[in-house]
């Protein structure tokens, strides 16, 4: 699992999971097994809790952050969130435009 790259997976799902993964770990004998069940929950578990801010309030942090620094960044980040609010565009779409912003004010702010 190497990379940043994200993805947009319905909490529904994840609970499943989740549920499955415990399942598993309660109902086998296998010692290897068990221990290789709780690695993946607690990567699992500690990976939600770092993306536990809504892709709504990572815009908004990030525009704070750029508010004065990065003028032209922040006025992106707000006409990307208008649409984003407003339904013009999907979560994905907020997504992938957020993350090439990001990216691309990273790779500007290297040179």
């Amino acid at each position: 699992m190497g990379g940043n790259e994200k993805i947009l997976i319905n909490k529904e799902c994840i609970d499943k999971i989740k549920a499955g993964m415990h399942t598993i770990r309660v109902t086998t004998k296998e010692k290897k097994t068990r221990r290789e069940i709780e690695a993946l929950i607690n990567m699992l578990e500690s990976e939600i809790n770092l993306d536990n801010l809504s892709l709504e309030e990572k815009i908004l942090q990030k525009m704070r952050e750029t508010k004065s620094a990065d003028p032209e960044m922040n006025a992106n980040l707000y006409i990307l969130h208008r649409k984003l609010i407003n339904g013009q565009i999907t979560e994905e779409q907020a997504l992938e435009l957020f993350e090439m912003y990001v990216k691309t004010n990273d790779f500007n702010s290297f040179f």
